[in-house]
């Protein structure tokens, strides 16, 4: 089949269109959109075309380096996939096909050297470790495409709550949501726009904490205007901020822990979560991600990934997911020096960033 490409700026419509197709997550939505360009990023946006008809659209980022990449997602702001977002399902083999044509498009008429795709729709599930040296992915193998592995942890909240309650772990999950509950802590929802930089304050104050412990820092997408951005764009409807508020040994109320998750009918996101030390003992950390959990089941959310593997994230009844990285490039050896070619380019923003005081990369 002949695929035809168009690059666009989309308008209000073919979002909606976009948003609602067999593909959509958040990452895809307009709302997500207008958070990339608050943060200075401009979405390289194609439209997919055959027998004159538009049959889907791919959403990356062009990078502007020696060698021109097309990368999706989109890397250092937490999105974890993207790629093609068709209006109708289509078969693996069938979106493998249009990646390489999708790829030679862009090596011929655009002049771009790579292709990177991390692909959630071509991910696979299973309910135990397989090492990455293990791990197959039997269509992807068949083409002879390039590929490594994304690994994370999932729990599918598109089902009963009687069916998620059942699956938590009871010592290290059951236990302690229970014992918040006994000793009066309550989650709370942010659900007053005002009410975001209060949020966003104590959620950094939070991680900020956690990091340190760790010997690190936030990671960029994390830094206090880029949450604020984040969670100001996707208000109302695909963001929910949860506090946990408990009193302390003085019986004064506190914020002990709080978090971040993106919702949609597709794939959810635990974008992030926090809380203090001090606080740790009366388990709010626990009850957030439970309610946040029965919150995102409520509102027709889909499966919610955790994004990463911490070993923490098992007692939530979660799975593992690999998500393949497939990679084209228009010749063999550039794809030995990509991961070298990113590290310079982001270094190369976050230092003109410091030149010309772009607090967007900060």
């Amino acid at each position: 089949m002949m695929y035809k490409f168009k690059i666009i700026k989309p308008s209000i419509e073919i979002w909606n269109i976009i948003e609602n197709s067999n593909d959509s997550t958040c990452f895809y939505a307009k709302q997500w959109n207008d958070y990339l360009l608050r943060i200075g990023i401009n979405p390289y946006i194609v439209e997919i075309i055959t027998n004159e008809r538009t049959i889907g659209y791919f959403i990356g980022e062009k990078i502007q380096a020696l060698i021109k990449i097309i990368t999706a997602p989109i890397e250092g702001i937490g999105t974890y996939t993207q790629g093609l977002c068709m209006l109708e399902p289509i078969s693996e083999a069938k979106r493998i096909e249009i990646y390489k044509s999708l790829a030679t498009w862009l090596f011929d008429k655009q002049k771009v050297h790579i292709l990177q795709v991390d692909d959630w729709q071509l991910r696979r599930t299973s309910a135990s470790w397989i090492p990455y040296e293990d791990f197959k992915q039997d269509t992807l193998d068949k083409y002879g495409l390039t590929y490594s592995v994304r690994p994370t942890l999932c729990v599918d909240v598109n089902t009963s709550e009687e069916e998620m309650w059942a699956k938590l772990h009871y010592k290290s999950c059951k236990y302690c949501i229970n014992k918040a509950r006994k000793l009066g802590l309550y989650v709370r929802e942010i659900t007053e726009y005002n009410a975001i930089k209060d949020f966003v304050r104590i959620h950094y104050a939070q991680l900020t904490e956690v990091c340190a412990k760790q010997g690190m820092k936030p990671k960029a997408s994390q830094k206090p205007k880029r949450m604020q951005a984040l969670c100001e764009s996707l208000f109302p409807n695909r963001v929910i901020m949860l506090e946990v508020i408990g009193k302390d040994d003085n019986g004064e109320e506190q914020v002990m822990s709080s978090g971040i998750f993106c919702i949609d009918k597709g794939q959810c996101s635990y974008w992030t979560g926090a809380s203090y030390q001090r606080y740790q003992k009366y388990c709010p950390n626990e009850l957030m991600v439970w309610e946040a959990m029965r919150l995102l089941n409520q509102r027709g959310g889909g499966e919610l990934n955790f994004g990463g593997m911490a070993t923490y994230k098992l007692k939530f009844g979660t799975y593992y997911e690999y998500v393949p990285r497939i990679a084209f490039a228009q010749y063999d050896w550039m794809l030995q020096i990509l991961p070298w070619l990113k590290k310079q380019y982001h270094n190369l923003k976050r230092f003109i960033a410091k030149i010309v005081g772009k607090k967007s990369f900060k």
